[in-house]
């Protein structure tokens, strides 16, 4: 699974954006639905993710979203 750092994330709306660890990717967004095992995140948590296609956006985003 990739891994990466919570660059935002606004609890209040409970979506945000994940920088993967490989440097080539753009930020993620990831709404709260997709977290795996809580109810928000923090800005500069670890997390590991899955990539999955975002069919409404055409973009991709983050998916099964766990804290290290």
């Amino acid at each position: 699974m990739p891994t990466g750092i919570v660059t935002n994330y606004d609890g209040n709306r409970g979506y945000g954006f994940i920088r993967p660890d490989d440097i080539r990717a753009a930020d993620l967004f990831v709404h709260a639905k997709h977290l795996a095992n809580r109810d928000g995140l923090r800005v500069g948590e670890r997390v590991s993710f899955e990539v999955v296609d975002d069919e409404r956006h055409g973009k991709p985003r983050a998916d099964r979203v766990r804290v290290l």
